[in-house]
């Protein structure tokens, strides 16, 4: 390790934080419970993202591809699950 440089500084995550859980899928941050199953892109410049959330729920959108950095991504996907949260609520079927 390089002089004046500490183990706390590394860039690479420790190997047992993967982001990944036990089904290859990762966390919406700021959103419990939910998942990204997939964020794919399209010949028309756009990404198709799809959620999985608590009691096997979906929800997908599309969005242009230069909303592809992950923060912009997963402000996208919170106003989405809200939303379906909402219209789930109103429909008297979840909590």
């Amino acid at each position: 390790m390089p002089a004046g440089r500490h183990e706390s500084e590394s860039r690479e995550p420790p190997a047992d934080e993967s982001p990944y859980d036990a089904e290859g899928l990762v966390s919406v941050p700021g959103a419990p419970e939910w998942r990204y199953r997939s964020i794919r892109g399209a010949a028309d410049h756009s990404l198709a993202v799809e959620l999985r959330g608590p009691d096997d729920a979906q929800a997908a959108f599309t969005v242009p591809d230069f909303l592809g950095r992950g923060d912009e991504i997963g402000e996208v996907a919170r106003v989405v699950i809200r939303a379906w949260e909402r219209t789930q609520r109103a429909a008297g079927v979840g909590g």
